[in-house]
């Protein structure tokens, strides 16, 4: 397994507006982009949904991913939230690699002997979460999208990162 690809942090929270405006202003990101929707998640626990509401926004080649879970099957991101509903502070959730081969990412993930927490994705995008919360004290994301998908969502022009593997 390795970090190289490493391109994301993200991070969960009750109210994504508010927690944007605590980061915001004096990191040097640049304006976050939303979206809300619905995930299909298919893990050792079958298959659930749920709902979220996204923000994402670039620093140089790293982006900053801000999730708040809505509905659903919310567990995986719940866990990682303050006790204090009312709280909008960012809480770390996991960081996240890019991956060019699918064929080659499920080979690495096979190797690591680590459990697949979900795997979701459709529409030349496969995401699947790796609890290294033992080793790494987060979740482990591994993204790989179609080089189409990758440009849509904002990666920066030659980046240094587009060759992973």
């Amino acid at each position: 397994m390795s970090l190289q690809g490493f391109y994301q942090i993200g991070y969960v929270t009750h109210d994504l507006e508010r927690a944007i405006g605590l980061i915001d202003h004096g990191f040097g990101l640049s304006e976050f982009g939303h979206f809300e929707g619905e995930l299909v998640l298919q893990g050792a626990f079958g298959e659930r949904t749920v709902r979220l509401r996204v923000g994402t926004a670039w620093v140089g080649s790293h982006q900053i991913e801000l999730i708040q879970p809505l509905s659903g099957f919310i567990e995986v991101y719940a866990t990682n939230l303050p006790a204090d509903p009312d709280d909008p502070t960012p809480c770390l959730h996991h960081i996240a690699v890019r991956r060019d081969d699918v064929e080659e990412m499920r080979r690495e993930l096979a190797s690591l002997g680590l459990p697949i927490l979900f795997e979701t994705g459709g529409s030349g995008l496969t995401v699947v979460y790796v609890d290294t919360r033992d080793r790494l004290g987060h979740y482990l994301e591994l993204v790989c999208m179609t080089p189409e998908r990758w440009e849509t969502m904002g990666w920066p022009a030659g980046s240094r990162l587009a060759n992973t593997q």
